[in-house]
């Protein structure tokens, strides 16, 4: 068995060891699609007409903003940290299109930006101008940087054993990557205000983009649970007491700044959603997915408010589809360990 951390030849792809993350990249494969595919020219018609309101506008444009650099930053993470950390050839193959994948989301979000006739400047430069929005790229550069020092103690000294701490850093950014930001932000970003808006006739082609892209998340959230799973296998030692109370804040911290950043999307209710429920579902999906690494739940009771939500964003097989407040990112010991 090749160890994920092992020093195992990344230029020899057979045999497998990882059946899955092989059988995972043709799923991926079978499921390509380009943004021209899909129709836009009823939301620039919507665009262009008096139907919007202000309120509809601001989150339409919001989530957009977030969704753009979210993409961009996954599809860089990927690239230039993870590839460089993981061995076994298919892991690091499926990596790759995982890569490709975010930067087709990319190229989807601009094909809406340039038909709708929206400003890319002041979309792709929204996150670093409203604070609930920078927050949320900050914590993720930030456990990125501390991963990568890891990344490049395996590059520059190869025949240098990863310490315990390395490892876990290794681990904890994993475990952001694919349940927080992907699981939790991309999911409710994807799946909630636009594919609301959408139930109400508004915004129907970016919605319809919108779907295509979170059966790709789902695929990735899928591999991350196997790939994570299978280091807390390997590795077992990383899951100490004081590690596994950080990944609980860990959540805790993707769910405050997910309200923070809901509450600026949508300050008060639009027909069919409000804030409070998206934190609620937000919270539910927390769970979800600190129960697939094993880990208890970190909010007794969520509850998923969007009953609607998994039939919005089910794809139908007659289109060829798949089946079935502002403040700073918080450093320092909240999520950190000590063992």
């Amino acid at each position: 068995m090749k160890q994920l951390l092992g020093s195992t030849d990344s230029l020899q792809l057979f045999p497998l060891s990882y059946p899955w993350a092989w059988d995972m990249y043709l799923e991926n494969m079978d499921n390509h699609w380009t943004p021209r595919e899909i129709p836009v020219a009823a939301d620039v018609a919507l665009w262009r007409s008096d139907r919007p309101s202000e309120a509809e506008r601001h989150l339409f444009l919001s989530v957009m903003a977030q969704l753009t650099t979210f993409d961009v930053q996954r599809g860089d993470e990927t690239a230039e940290s993870l590839q460089g950390i993981i061995d076994p050839p298919e892991i690091k193959h499926y990596l790759k299109r995982l890569a490709d994948e975010e930067a087709l989301h990319t190229w989807a979000y601009q094909f809406i930006i340039e038909n709708m006739g929206l400003d890319p400047q002041d979309i792709y430069s929204r996150y670093a101008r409203v604070p609930q929005m920078k927050a949320r790229v900050d914590l993720a550069n930030a456990l990125s940087s501390r991963a990568k020092r890891a990344w490049a103690k395996r590059v520059f000294t190869p025949e240098a054993a990863l310490t315990l701490r390395e490892k876990q850093e290794i681990l904890f950014a994993t475990i952001f990557w694919f349940l927080c930001f992907e699981g939790i932000w991309f999911v409710m970003g994807l799946s909630g205000p636009v594919q609301n808006l959408a139930r109400n006739g508004k915004f129907t082609g970016a919605a319809e983009q919108f779907q295509y892209i979170l059966r790709d998340e789902f695929q990735h959230i899928r591999f991350g649970v196997r790939l994570i799973n299978v280091f807390i296998e390997q590795y077992p030692e990383c899951m100490s007491q004081s590690f596994t109370a950080a990944i609980g804040r860990l959540f805790q911290e993707t769910i405050r700044l997910e309200a923070d950043y809901i509450r600026y999307c949508l300050p008060t209710p639009i027909v069919g959603y409000n804030a409070d429920d998206h934190i609620e579902t937000a919270k539910w999906y927390a769970n979800q997915r600190a129960s697939s690494i094993g880990l208890a739940p970190v909010y007794e009771g969520a509850e998923h408010r969007f009953p609607w939500m998994s039939e919005q964003v089910s794809i139908r097989k007659e289109k060829n589809f798949f089946e079935t407040r502002p403040t700073e990112y918080r450093t320092g010991g909240a999520l950190s360990w000590e063992d």
